[in-house]
């Protein structure tokens, strides 16, 4: 009886460990809101796309949009930078530091996702241009309507 319970509460403890990707993704778009939302101007977030410690989320504010990187970090979910298209391909995720089955996979599951949006939904996120690692300075250089 007591093997048993030592078994049950080995396994109990051991699920403890895993990842809960509706948690994260929850988490995932608070962290986006907080970066990109504005009272003036909502954001429509999704697709998420979660691998391990890596993530990208969609999304679009108006005639606007783009994609952000997300990692795993000791305090949650932390931006690492945001971009366009060119994020969508599994080498530009590997040059941001996402390990290659992580960048493959993200990269993967994000055309299955994205292959069901609207084209224009698809349009406004690829209007942005080029990388912003420094999200602060980024949404400065937009002016002062965000």
């Amino acid at each position: 009886m007591h093997r048993w319970l030592a078994l049950a509460g080995a396994i109990a403890l051991a699920g403890c460990g895993i990842q809960n990707t509706v948690v994260d993704e929850g988490r995932i778009r608070e962290a986006t809101e907080a970066h990109f939302g504005s009272p003036r101007f909502p954001l429509d977030i999704g697709p998420v796309v979660i691998s391990g410690d890596h993530a990208i989320a969609d999304w679009t504010q108006g005639d606007f949009g783009g994609r952000a990187l997300f990692e795993r970090g000791s305090y949650g979910w932390m931006l690492l930078l945001c971009s366009g298209d060119s994020i969508r391909h599994a080498a530009n995720l590997k040059r941001a530091g996402v390990p290659d089955f992580n960048a493959g996979y993200i990269a993967d599951q994000l055309a299955k996702a994205e292959a069901a949006l609207p084209s224009e939904r698809l349009a406004r996120m690829k209007r942005f241009v080029g990388t912003a690692t420094d999200h602060e300075n980024y949404i400065k250089t937009l002016g002062n309507d965000q």
